[in-house]
């Protein structure tokens, strides 16, 4: 069951989705970063979940040959455990597979357990570990997943 509508980002989403980066993550991207990325859209796609008009979470992935590569998928506290998370990933699936891709690899860190156990049931497992990774100093795990995903 859809909750929210999925749908494109442009430039003009900028000051939500940084806001909505920021209250998701420790260690948040840079504004000039999100900013680049939605001015030079192509081979980086970003999805955002949308819920009477609000964004509520977003996300972003990258093609890489045959591998699309999940960069970021954030949601709102208060909307979390609604199915949002599956629903911006079956977006994620369907733009992999128009692209050719046949796996998706991402970095998830290492003490984020909901996370992990999310990225296990939709098909994702451990590949490999980044040590450092994150700019607090934390490990990243790298997790892949043969393309189509395991959502509903």
């Amino acid at each position: 069951m859809q909750i929210v509508d999925i749908d494109f980002c442009g430039p003009e989403d900028l000051n939500i989705l940084y806001a909505v980066e920021c209250e998701c993550f420790p260690s948040p991207w840079k504004r000039y970063m999100l900013e680049n990325d939605l001015d030079n859209l192509g081979e980086i796609i970003y999805l955002k979940a949308v819920m009477l008009g609000k964004i509520i979470g977003y996300g972003v992935v990258s093609r890489n040959d045959w591998d699309s590569h999940l960069q970021n998928l954030a949601v709102l506290a208060e909307y979390r455990r609604l199915g949002i998370a599956s629903q911006l990933m079956i977006g994620f699936d369907r733009i992999s597979e128009e692209w050719g891709c046949r796996r998706m690899w991402l970095e998830v860190r290492s003490s984020n357990k909901i996370a992990k156990n999310f990225y296990a049931k939709i098909g994702f497992s451990y590949r490999s570990i980044s040590r450092g990774y994150y700019s607090d100093g934390e490990d990243a795990l790298i997790l892949t997943a043969k393309l189509p995903l395991k959502v509903m």
